[in-house]
């Protein structure tokens, strides 16, 4: 049997959260793992305006960013209403479609990842209207918040509740080597319990 979830919290705007998708998907079979994804956004984190709520802005259609994130949030939580397959289908499609093929998080986009993942569009296209999906961001960034989650992704593994953010710089050459680093990085964490910081220095860039 599975373990239970591995939570990752994650941001649209983020490569890095990108990569740690491809990350999961690569090692999801092999070691068993089940992955649920978790809104956090990382504009409204670092906002220091108490009063603004990314969840309340009006959708700009001619923002390539969809808003901030704000447009595909709402549109994978449209997608989880139809079952978690969905979901996951729809996430990495989107991502890729920014992070690999460079496509801005516009309407067309966010559809045609809805059309590749499979999902009923009439539902979807419904479903994205609901302002209830507003509520359910501010839900899931608040979780987040009060893990002190602070950057994407961030994975919570259960029984242990290890919570830690995990920052790569490029995709493993094939699934051995993703399971390899997924299975020191989970060990690092739980033999480790008082290890905080782990960081390379670097040079600018991702």
């Amino acid at each position: 049997m599975p373990d239970p979830d591995v939570i990752v919290y994650y941001d649209y705007l983020c490569p890095f959260a990108w990569r740690g998708a491809e990350l999961a998907e690569l090692v999801r079979e092999d070691l068993g793992l089940t992955f649920s994804w978790r809104l956090f956004s990382l504009v409204q984190s670092n906002r220091t305006d108490p009063d603004y709520q990314i969840w309340n802005e009006k959708l700009d259609h001619d923002d390539p960013t969809g808003t901030r994130g704000l447009l595909p949030f709402l549109a994978s939580l449209a997608a989880r209403r139809q079952g978690k397959d969905s979901e996951d289908a729809f996430r990495l499609q989107l991502q890729r479609a920014r992070f690999r093929d460079h496509s801005a998080y516009s309407c067309m986009t966010v559809n045609e990842a809805a059309a590749a993942a499979g999902l009923d569009l009439a539902k979807f296209s419904a479903d994205l209207d609901d302002p209830e999906l507003r509520t359910q961001l501010a839900q899931e960034h608040h979780e987040a918040e009060n893990l002190n989650v602070f950057g994407t992704p961030t994975f919570r593994f259960p029984g242990s509740g290890d919570v830690a953010y995990l920052r790569i710089r490029e995709l493993p050459r094939d699934r051995a080597e993703a399971v390899d680093l997924f299975e020191r990085y989970r060990t690092l964490l739980s033999d480790y319990p008082w290890l905080e910081t782990v960081k390379r220095p670097r040079n600018g860039g991702n």
